[in-house]
């Protein structure tokens, strides 16, 4: 992992238990990890956003979202926005529903997400979210 560059991770999660189990995953693949947290995709967007105007093109290296959060917008919305206005920034998407079953069955997908079934373990998502890092 590139010691010079302090690597961000925006994880979006409404259930703490597993913001817990995330934390540790990724402290555990390198303890200065910057975390920053949000419960719903609304707060995750605007973010984003915010960070964009002032001039920063690439506020995360790692978003970590729920597809299932409170309020209108969900983790397969901020998916698509970071595909279409961000798509350097990579996006694992997690439910305890599997893929297939979030998207109407004759869906065409020009992309798939990258997606970590719940429930997960521990050194199956410190792979993945080791591999998107480095």
């Amino acid at each position: 992992m590139d010691a010079l560059k302090q690597k961000r991770v925006y994880v979006v999660e409404d259930d703490i238990e597993l913001s817990t189990v995330v934390d540790r995953v990724l402290k555990s693949i390198d303890n200065k990890i910057s975390l920053d947290w949000s419960t719903s995709a609304e707060e995750a967007i605007q973010t984003i956003h915010t960070a964009w105007k002032k001039g920063i093109r690439r506020p995360y290296d790692l978003i970590i979202a729920d597809v299932f959060l409170d309020g209108s917008q969900n983790g397969l919305d901020l998916w698509n926005l970071c595909k279409r206005e961000y798509p350097d920034i990579p996006v694992v998407l997690t439910s305890s529903s599997q893929l297939g079953t979030l998207f109407p069955p004759d869906t065409e997908l020009p992309d798939t997400p990258i997606f970590l079934q719940k429930p997960f373990t521990i050194n199956e998502s410190k792979t993945l979210f080791k591999n998107l890092l480095t």
